[in-house]
C-alpha cells in the first residue's frame, strides 16, 4: 500500500449560483456555540480584499484537543470554499488540529444545511498519497526515480538525473499540479531521502517547471 502523508484538508461548497444568498444566511445561522460568526472581522477582510468579496469568518472557542481557531470561508460565484484556519493566540495549528477544527465545522455547521440547498461539500482526505495528486504517468516515474536513486547524492548521478528529468517532463506534460512543499514532504516522509536534500530537489524541481513554462510560451 503506498504510504500516506497527513495533509490539511480542504473544503469546498459547490451549487447553484442562484442560491448562494440563502447558503450565506444558513451558515450564519448554524453557527452557534462553540462556534460564532464574526461580522466585524468578516467586513473588515472583505474591505481590504483587492476586489469586492464574499467573506464569512468565523470563530471556534478552545475544545480538549485543539485550541481556539478562526475559519475564513471565501465566496465565489457559485459557493465558497476554506483558504485557512488559524489559531487565535500565537503559534501554528499541526495538521491534526488543522483537521479536526475542519472537520468540526463541517460536521455542525456544514452538513446540516448544505445539501438541503443543493451544494455539494468536497473535502479532501486528511491523510493522502502521490496518487491523489498527480497522473498514474508522473507517480510511477517519481517512484521510478526515488527507489533507484542514491538517496545521499540526489539527481546528480547521470542514470538518477535521467529520471529525475523524466518525471518533471511528465509533470510538464500531464499538466500535475503538484506543488513543492507536497513533493519534499512526499520524499521525506514517504521516500524517507533526507530532508535538506528532499528540499533541494524540490526547489529544483520548481526552476526545471518554471523553464519548460518559458520555452512552452518562446
Amino acid at each position: 500500500m503506498a504510504e500516506a502523508i497527513e495533509m490539511f484538508r480542504d473544503l469546498n461548497l459547490r451549487g447553484p449560483v442562484a442560491r448562494r444568498p440563502a447558503l450565506r444566511e444558513a451558515l450564519i445561522g448554524a453557527a452557534v456555540d462553540p462556534w460564532r460568526f464574526d461580522q466585524q472581522r468578516s467586513d473588515e477582510v472583505a474591505r481590504n480584499a483587492v476586489t469586492s468579496e464574499d467573506v464569512l469568518l468565523f470563530r471556534r472557542a478552545p475544545g480538549d484537543d485543539y485550541p481556539g481557531a478562526g475559519l475564513t470561508l471565501w465566496g465565489r460565484e457559485d459557493g465558497y470554499y476554506v483558504p485557512n484556519i488559524v489559531p487565535l493566540e500565537s503559534g501554528n495549528l499541526t495538521y491534526a488540529q488543522y483537521n479536526a477544527i475542519l472537520s468540526d465545522f463541517i460536521a455542525r455547521i456544514v452538513e446540516p444545511i448544505a445539501p438541503a440547498l443543493g451544494f455539494a461539500i468536497d473535502a479532501s482526505a486528511s491523510h493522502q498519497t502521490l496518487d491523489d495528486w498527480v497522473s498514474a504517468d508522473t507517480a510511477i516515474r517519481l517512484r521510478r526515480f526515488s527507489g533507484a536513486a542514491n538517496k545521499s547524492t540526489g539527481a546528480s548521478h547521470p542514470m538518477d538525473q535521467q529520471r529525475w528529468f523524466d518525471f518533471i517532463i511528465a509533470v510538464h506534460r500531464n499538466k500535475d499540479q503538484l506543488g513543492t512543499d507536497q513533493l519534499a514532504r512526499w520524499l521525506n516522509e514517504a521516500e524517507h531521502w533526507h530532508e535538506d536534500t528532499a528540499h533541494d530537489l524540490a526547489g529544483n524541481f520548481e526552476t526545471a517547471l518554471a523553464l519548460l513554462a518559458r520555452y512552452d510560451e518562446t
